[in-house]
């Protein structure tokens, strides 16, 4: 996801669903010392303004992103903080530098897991990083019928050639019939131990398709490559697809109009585990 100014202005869901989770480990967080890593960070407003102040004030936080637009614009913003700083980094690489191995006391994300396609590789990956003892909370989406337009879409010749391979951006468990508990062997079999892991329900209401349509684009992954002639009927259409998909409320807006309101449940996984100390 790289329209960073798109992602910023549409990315209240991820805000609030983060701040959830938050204050509910708030006790766990404040005692996170050292050197705390936020994967998948994005444009770094959750890394700064929701993890940042509640964990320990001896900790310090490194937040990393596969999207160097992600991570220059998260530089560019928070500069001037002592305790917070940026990298890049693909946590689902095959060559994970050796001077990052046992480099940090915790690790936390939210909402950027489930876009892994090689899930096994990137809980690898964050065990190297970790060090014996540290623990990891993460906030990952398990499930949302939007992503079933996807493959719906790529149905249309008109959209195939820029929507190819549509599974890679859908996330690993959404047709997965035993998610919980398939992501409890994966932490399991990486040598986690688990503290908790939940699926939970939660849901959003859209104050109508316009606003919904600007969540859906910030993180879509084919609209980069729909050709400008293309662009708002694909936009329109995918639009159109997900919100027929979803519960409707008739209400009215502030002007006495009528208006649809749009009810989104999905399914996410919260996860807190450590890394044994032997």
């Amino acid at each position: 996801m790289f329209l960073v100014e798109e992602y910023v202005k549409a990315s209240t869901i991820q805000y609030r669903d983060a701040a959830d989770i938050i204050g509910e480990f708030a006790e766990e967080m404040s005692e996170m010392k050292g050197k705390c890593l936020d994967i998948g960070c994005g444009p770094g407003i959750v890394t700064k303004e929701l993890i940042l102040p509640n964990l320990s004030p001896e900790a310090k936080l490194v937040g990393m992103d596969i999207s160097r637009p992600m991570i220059e614009y998260a530089k560019n913003m928070y500069h001037d903080e002592e305790r917070l700083s940026f990298q890049l980094l693909d946590i689902e690489t095959m060559d994970l530098p050796k001077d990052t191995f046992d480099q940090f006391n915790n690790v936390l994300s939210f909402y950027c897991l489930h876009w892994c396609q090689n899930f096994q590789k990137a809980f690898d990956n964050i065990y190297k990083l970790l060090r014996p003892g540290g623990k990891g909370l993460f906030v990952l989406l398990s499930w949302n019928d939007g992503f079933d337009v996807y493959k719906k879409l790529y149905a249309n010749p008109r959209y195939r050639p820029y929507m190819q391979e549509p599974e890679r951006f859908i996330p690993i468990f959404h047709e997965c019939k035993d998610r919980r508990i398939n992501l409890r062997k994966i932490l399991e079999t990486t040598g986690f131990e688990i503290l908790h892991c939940s699926e939970r329900e939660k849901s959003y209401i859209y104050k109508n398709s316009e606003i919904m349509k600007k969540h859906i684009m910030a993180i879509n992954p084919f609209i980069s490559r729909i050709p400008n002639s293309l662009k708002k009927e694909f936009e329109d259409e995918i639009t159109r697809e997900i919100v027929n998909m979803k519960i409707q409320l008739l209400n009215k807006d502030e002007n006495g109009e009528q208006e649809y309101n749009i009810l989104d449940r999905y399914q996410i996984f919260v996860t807190y585990i450590r890394k044994p100390v032997c």
